[in-house]
């Protein structure tokens, strides 16, 4: 019996560098004549270690997204954490995505960032959840830029140009999309977005001095948009521009009062066989600025065995339309709704909500007789009313504005003063 092992199909130095799992399980199998080694016994072997490494990869990823679901504030902590288990080679890919994204998320919170630290912790989530989602070749939603203040908040063209010569937007994301900003005045709208500068994926500079944007006495306003949505609008205050009008409104419930969602199944078998499962559930108004969407997320998790799990996220488009003419400057009261527990039997149960937040109640069903995830287990949501802040959007300057322009002494003290009385009138 030959026992050589060099094969004419098998090259001594590999022209290609391959896995180091799939390079020993081949040249475990060359002595194939000696051992009976099973060409076919090799290849089940890796693909159940490849099986074992991606579902470790997607375990730890979703450890990570429980924990940013219970506290989003320790983010740092548990993009750490989650590095730290990631520690094969066949890991690293994802292993760098995460040490990455917490890179990226602790430059975010340097002294230049104006968001708060819960939102840093929902836009990791919501990476991690894309980093999963391509793991698992799933369709991953496109990155919206999100932004969280501008300053100046408004322009005064009675300042000297030297004090009005940039325009700064904080957010986060600003690098994943192309962000588009126009220019208004009464004769349209000119693309100005070759002047926009993206200094970090979190900071924007926008160049209004000689060679920037080109400011005159017809100049109405600045907006960025993204995907031909308007994601923030800036006054041109000129000498005859006014405060804008504002105003809350409680508008009626829309035609659907209720919504019902059963996240598909992500996990494990179907059935959680009377292990649970915990339940994690999230109402949230956002704020869209032409409308305001409802956004629902659930999760059902089996607490033993192979972890069984339903998640998903439903989102209901325009439940709010601002009234022409308006655009809505703040959502008022609580904009999230939040629940998590563990269901113990096969009723129906009926979970958090109250007066405050956009969910008065949840009710939910979790577990029965037979298969649950991805057809049974589901979330009802009643809803609390929505009150909203409407901003005029014509020509003029939000009161608002207006106010940060006087604390940080970039109003002239003319403009000033012929806002004083239409301020008055604005919040008496």
């Amino acid at each position: 019996m030959n026992t050589h092992t060099a094969f004419p199909f098998c090259p001594a130095q590999p022209a290609t560098r391959m896995p180091r799992l799939i390079i020993c399980a081949v040249f475990a199998c060359l002595p194939v004549i000696i051992a009976g080694c099973s060409i076919g016994e090799k290849i089940d072997r890796v693909t159940d270690t490849v099986s074992d490494v991606t579902g470790n990869t997607v375990a730890a990823l979703d450890d990570a997204i429980d924990a940013l679901d219970r506290n989003s504030s320790s983010w740092q902590t548990v993009l750490q954490q989650t590095t730290d288990k990631l520690t094969t080679d066949a890991q690293s890919t994802v292993r760098n995505e995460v040490s990455d994204l917490l890179s990226r998320s602790v430059a975010a919170t340097g002294t230049e960032l104006r968001c708060n630290v819960d939102f840093i912790g929902s836009r990791v989530r919501q990476a991690l959840s894309r980093i999963r989602a391509r793991l698992l070749h799933q369709s991953v939603p496109p990155v919206e830029p999100a932004l969280c203040s501008v300053v100046p908040p408004a322009i005064d063209m009675a300042l000297d140009t030297s004090r009005r010569n940039k325009l700064e937007f904080f957010g986060y994301d600003f690098d994943t999309t192309p962000i588009k900003v126009l220019l208004h005045s009464k004769s349209g709208a000119t693309d100005v977005s070759s002047k926009l500068d993206r200094l970090t994926h979190y900071h924007m500079t926008l160049n209004l001095g000689s060679n920037g944007v080109p400011l005159s006495s017809a100049s109405d306003r600045l907006t960025l948009e993204w995907e031909n949505r308007p994601i923030s609008s800036i006054a041109v205050i000129q000498p005859t521009t006014p405060v804008c009008e504002e105003k809350t409104l409680n508008p009626p419930f829309p035609s659907q009062a209720t919504v019902s969602y059963t996240p598909p199944h992500t996990r494990g078998d179907r059935d959680f066989s009377g292990n649970g499962p915990e339940v994690w559930a999230t109402g949230e108004w956002i704020n869209k600025g032409t409308h305001v969407d409802f956004r629902l997320w659930m999760k059902a998790k089996e607490t033993k065995s192979d972890w069984t799990t339903a998640e998903g996220t439903h989102t209901i488009e325009a439940y709010f339309p601002a009234p022409s003419g308006y655009r809505i400057d703040s959502i008022v009261g609580n904009t999230k709704s939040s629940i998590h527990y563990v269901d113990t039997d096969h009723n129906d149960d009926q979970q958090g909500g109250g007066p405050s937040g956009p969910v008065k109640r949840f009710t939910f069903r979790g577990d029965r007789s037979g298969d649950d995830a991805g057809s049974y287990t589901s979330v009802n949501v009643e809803f609390n009313p929505l009150v909203v802040k409407l901003v005029q959007i014509a020509n003029c300057a939000p009161a608002s504005a207006v106010k940060s322009l006087e604390i940080k002494n970039l109003i002239a003290p003319g403009t000033l003063r012929r806002f004083q009385p239409m301020m008055l009138r604005t919040n008496p």
